[in-house]
């Protein structure tokens, strides 16, 4: 080391945050718009598992510490929409927090619903966290066995 340079203290902590930071962004750049239409403009989104049967598709979506009257379900034009918002148990900006990695805040989540679904018989459950989501396929658009006839 030269004279007269500076030493600069590094904290190990700080950079390894500035990179998750930067892959957590990468990583809603390179995967936004192939799994959903995400119009999250909060800071965060809500894990969901999409499930298709023959009958339904299944959503199931990760919301703990979510109040069930702070969730919202629309379907409009075939965009389907799961609003909601977490709140911030204390208010008050408590001394001696190190790290709060929790997200607060309002979250949306959006997804283009193909035409075999029946709106009409959508059907959404909460409970412990999970909001559970049926949307039934139209009967005329569901697999069903042809019978062959003798002649």
């Amino acid at each position: 080391m030269a004279l007269g340079t500076a030493m600069k203290r590094v904290d190990p902590f700080q950079e390894l945050m500035g990179i998750q930071d930067r892959m957590n962004q990468l990583f809603r750049n390179t995967f936004s718009g192939y799994a959903d239409e995400n119009i999250a403009s909060g800071a965060w989104s809500p894990a969901v598992d999409i499930y298709e049967a023959p009958e339904a598709i299944e959503m199931t979506f990760e919301i703990p510490g979510v109040n069930q009257q702070d969730i919202r379900v629309h379907l409009e034009n075939n965009l389907l929409t799961v609003s909601g918002e977490r709140r911030l148990e204390h208010d008050d900006r408590r001394e001696g927090y190190h790290r709060v990695e929790r997200n607060y805040g309002s979250f949306q989540r959006s997804f283009t619903l193909p035409s075999t679904i029946d709106p009409n018989l959508i059907n959404a459950v909460f409970e412990n966290g999970l909001l559970r989501l049926t949307l039934p396929k139209r009967p005329e658009t569901q697999p069903r066995a042809i019978e062959v006839k003798v002649k």
